[in-house]
């Protein structure tokens, strides 16, 4: 197991070799300077670990802004695909709330499709999340 605090961002990094997934779980909600630092600082441990299936555990975080939301579909995940060139997939945990905010303003579909590289689910429950990157890996 590896793990990182990136104390600065209020996010906890770990990747699981037995469950071959990078968990990032936030603490608290961050700024946007501190959030993208997170995702970067993950993106960094990521490349160590070669990191293809990834946690996002957002029921701490919470809703974003929507430049940061912008930010994240425009960019970050974007860099993602064109610097690792492999499938990834990335489970969303979020709350009841989040997730209707998700639904109804970025959509369950563009995420679902959003790119040839990336795959996004978004769920309520962690079980129901890291069963859908296993049966991802399964899938391969």
């Amino acid at each position: 197991m590896v793990e990182r605090d990136v104390l600065e961002s209020n996010l906890h990094l770990t990747y699981r070799r037995d469950l071959d997934i990078l968990f990032l779980r936030w603490y608290r909600y961050p700024t946007s300077a501190q959030l993208r630092e997170g995702y970067l600082s993950a993106l960094e441990m990521a490349r160590e670990v070669k990191a293809t299936y990834w946690m996002f555990d957002l029921r701490s975080r919470g809703k974003i802004s929507e430049e940061d939301e912008s930010w994240m579909l425009q960019t970050f995940f974007p860099q993602i695909e064109e610097e690792f060139e492999y499938q990834g997939y990335f489970a969303n945990l979020v709350t009841p709330t989040h997730f209707a905010h998700i639904r109804d303003t970025i959509g369950l579909d563009y995420l679902e499709n959003y790119g040839k590289l990336t795959q996004l689910g978004v769920f309520q429950s962690e079980q129901e999340a890291v069963a859908w990157l296993l049966k991802s890996r399964a899938d391969r």
